[in-house]
């Protein structure tokens, strides 16, 4: 009778270990049945985009149940048609271009303002005495043509009375080989980007800042579909938040930052990234949270839009920007 009963609970555990042992993998399968989606950067991998490389390093979404996959950019990829195309769940540009997206038809919506002011600037070698919007006649200029530093680049043209046919344009590299050989005498650039690389290389600069002529405009901006905010609103949620957390982190702790850019990205100059960083801050936290925008800013941008006909016709600013997906749920 004891060998029957002790057979009985031989039984009764292993079968329970069984059930027990199910459970686990089920849950651990549960626990990695994250949501796959896709953000397309605006330029190649830079610091930049510091905040979604933590966010992603420091397993941030991962904790919101998302596996995220972060593509780089380039001149002649274009974030605003990767993503209404549905190649990326998510995308980096200028916010002007969500609004000239918006007013085609392009149901884009931005969700989060990271640079609260543009740094985009026309720099060139000093000893090309290009000081002023008129010394560009004639010269061979880069541009990245369709995004936000050709927009910007073109208002403060029409602002200064220059007409864009009177200088001789070209593709921009994303490298600097073109403006340092001389084989262009001027670049539309991010003032945080090549300006800093080139001094650091010994260049000596002359800088144009379109700010300068009254140019404001919102710079890097997350931005998403409407139908990826209605179909998925979690998931947005989800994604910019722990990316608005990967800033604050990036912000705090800045060599951790260039870190791990530099595990992505090892051929990029350290001091250089470290310099873009540091001086992108004051620009992403402005005068207020990290993320949010200002309707009265989304306004003043369509009407520089308008004024300079970049723009046919107004469209509804509510529906290019939102702030509810950097409030955590109560």
């Amino acid at each position: 009778m004891k060998k029957i009963i002790y057979a009985l609970v031989v039984i009764f555990i292993v079968i329970f270990a069984g059930v027990v042992y199910k459970i686990s993998i089920d849950t651990k399968k549960d626990a990695l049945k994250l949501d796959n989606v896709s953000l397309r950067l605006k330029w190649i991998n830079q610091a930049q985009f510091s905040g979604y490389y933590l966010a992603n390093s420091q397993k941030l979404y991962d904790d919101k149940g998302l596996n995220v996959e972060i593509n780089p950019g380039g001149p002649d990829i274009s974030p605003v048609q990767m993503v209404a195309t549905g190649v990326n769940h998510f995308g980096i540009t200028g916010a002007d271009q969500i609004i000239l997206a918006r007013e085609k038809g392009i149901p884009l919506v931005a969700l989060a303002v990271i640079y609260k002011n543009s740094p985009i600037v026309v720099m060139s070698l000093a000893e090309k005495n290009i000081k002023e919007p008129k010394d560009l006649i004639g010269k061979k200029v880069e541009v990245v043509y369709g995004r936000d530093e050709e927009v910007i680049y073109d208002i403060f043209l029409k602002k200064a009375g220059i007409d864009r046919k009177t200088i001789n344009e070209m593709p921009t590299l994303t490298d600097f080989s073109m403006i340092t050989s001389g084989q262009s005498d001027a670049r539309v650039e991010y003032k945080l980007n090549g300006c800093v690389l080139l001094s650091l290389q010994g260049f000596n600069l002359n800088i144009i800042e379109p700010s300068d002529y009254g140019i404001k405009f919102y710079a890097d901006t997350l931005f998403t579909t409407e139908k990826m905010i209605q179909e998925k609103p979690e998931v947005v949620r989800k994604f910019v938040q722990a990316s608005i957390e990967g800033w604050k982190i990036a912000i705090a702790d800045q060599p951790k930052a260039i870190d791990e850019l530099m595990k992505i990205n090892s051929i990029l100059n350290r001091e250089h990234q470290t310099k873009f960083l540091e001086q992108s801050i004051p620009l992403i936290i402005g005068d207020g949270e990290i993320g949010y925008s200002n309707k009265d800013v989304w306004t003043e941008m369509q009407e520089a839009l308008l004024e300079q006909g970049l723009q046919k016709s107004a469209i509804d600013i509510d529906k290019v920007f939102t702030n509810e997906f950097l409030k955590p749920l109560e």
